[in-house]
């Protein structure tokens, strides 16, 4: 593994400083301070937004400036193919159906391309008729046969839409793209739990020095486990892990490393169970980790 230096992330004076290395993840399958290993990718991935897994060797990504699908190898993390598929565009999702690949543009446009094996050409687009109108996160929902979408934005205007966190489900399979609700979850119903279990959350002062919860849940990318069935949301803005259940219930919060993963956006996994996560270069080149499943 290739020595690598971060600059150090200076957070907002109001929020507690993130601890050097992760915090949680105790409940999980991983060891979250022992990445098994870590890429530095080209600098023209510096705004790398997805991940998704195409086999046990491949990687594949989108980023922020082009509607390119870039193919990675799993050894290395050298980039083996690319394939454009559009003009620039804020591309922000992707996961793979089967050979086929769905990309998401911020705006709730969908991308969908054709099997890799038959060359990947686009098939059509289509809009997600959902309220949202920043949608980052894409992933698939094998059990279901459904794709996951994660907004980064929620619904502004009273309490309880700041507090209400919203995962959809799309059915590939649907003529008219039919979207519904998976999960509805709570800011301060998941810091209650958090609290109850233990688990640390990010943590702000208010004027009068009382600490409170600074937790924003800015989903960023989502993914589900191949063996646990848990969903697993990654949220750049707090530098956070989330791990529910399906029916919401919260298994563990990792505070990531804040000097090695600067923004987290992409999370996908290996049928083997093991974990990668990618952050954009941020003062620092991109990165792609990989975090191997305890047997």
């Amino acid at each position: 593994m290739r020595k690598m230096l971060f600059g150090a992330l200076l957070l907002n004076a109001c929020v507690s400083a993130q601890p050097e290395g992760p915090v949680g993840g105790t409940k999980l399958p991983y060891d979250m301070k022992v990445p098994a290993k870590v890429f530095e990718l080209p600098t023209f991935l510096r705004e790398i937004s997805a991940l998704t897994d195409v086999d046990d060797r491949t990687i594949a990504c989108v980023h922020d400036e082009a509607a390119n699908i870039y193919f990675l190898s799993a050894e290395n993390g050298t980039m083996t193919d690319s394939v454009a598929f559009a003009g620039p565009a804020d591309m922000e999702g992707l996961t793979r159906v089967g050979g086929e690949f769905y990309a998401l543009r911020s705006d709730g446009l969908i991308f969908h391309l054709s099997d890799r094996a038959s060359g990947l050409v686009l098939r059509d687009t289509f809009r997600l008729h959902i309220p949202n109108k920043n949608i980052e996160g894409l992933g698939y929902d094998e059990r279901s046969g459904a794709v996951l979408i994660s907004p980064k934005d929620f619904m502004k205007g009273t309490k309880e839409g700041r507090d209400e966190r919203v995962i959809y489900a799309l059915d590939p399979k649907s003529p008219d793209h039919a979207v519904s609700v998976v999960l509805r979850l709570s800011v301060d119903g998941l810091v209650e739990q958090a609290d109850r279990k233990g688990i640390a959350t990010p943590k702000r002062k208010k004027g009068d020095g009382q600490e409170v919860s600074a937790l924003k849940l800015r989903y960023s990318s989502i993914a589900v486990h191949p063996t646990t069935d848990h969903f697993y949301l990654l949220s750049a803005a707090d530098q956070t892990l989330l791990v529910v259940d399906r029916q919401g219930s919260l298994i563990d919060l990792v505070l990531l490393d804040a000097t090695l993963l600067p923004k987290p956006e992409g999370i996908t996994f290996m049928p083997n169970g093991d974990m990668w996560l990618s952050s954009e270069g941020k003062g620092s080149k991109p990165v792609l980790i990989r975090y191997a499943m305890v047997k």
